[in-house]
């Protein structure tokens, strides 16, 4: 099968001039202006290849940069979080990127259903997460269900004799399980 891509004026630039195109584009120079600084530097660029090199490559540093920023305030709020929501979350970002991806008009057939296997793994991802969530919903009825019992029991074989151990279990009992709410 036949390479479809465009390779454009400044992807066959030497490695260096290409780097300093990049920091210009990030530093907010026009494509004139870039275009202009090929010319001196011996390369036939028109500021047209500029400017669709350009936009793509400020949108890909973009999204990096939304990326990294994310991972980076869930790393920071992770103590807070379950690991299920920062799952879903890290999902969530990496199907829009992948979206993102998949609009390119120049990605290769064998690259878009590479992508395209890879949202159906994160699907199968969030299923597994919903799953997780559904059992740890259960487990913790399950703790409330257990804690309950256990203070009736308490009550009923200390609760006449012993009443004052009997209210410390019971409370000791319920902090538990605020204690427990509060971390889930």
């Amino acid at each position: 099968m036949a390479d479809n891509r465009s390779h454009g004026k400044i992807d066959a630039l030497p490695d260096g001039l290409k780097k300093q195109v990049e920091e210009k584009l990030l530093a907010g120079e026009t494509y004139e202006n870039i275009a202009s600084y090929l010319q001196k530097n011996g390369e036939d660029v028109h500021f047209s290849s500029v400017g669709r090199y350009g936009r793509k490559f400020l949108n890909k540093f973009e999204s990096v940069r939304v990326a990294t920023e994310y991972a980076s305030l869930l790393a920071k709020d992770n103590v807070d979080r379950p690991a299920t929501e920062i799952h879903e979350a890290n999902n969530l970002l990496a199907s829009q990127l992948i979206m993102q991806a998949l609009v390119d008009d120049e990605m290769d057939p064998k690259e878009r259903a590479e992508l395209v296997k890879n949202i159906a793994a994160l699907q199968r991802a969030q299923v597994s997460n919903e799953n997780l969530k559904i059992k740890a919903r259960k487990e913790r009825g399950a703790v409330h269900v257990a804690l309950d019992l256990l203070k009736d029991k308490v009550y009923g074989e200390l609760g006449e004799a012993y009443p004052e151990i009997a209210s410390t279990l019971i409370l000791l009992a319920e902090e538990t399980e605020a204690e427990m709410e509060k971390m889930q």
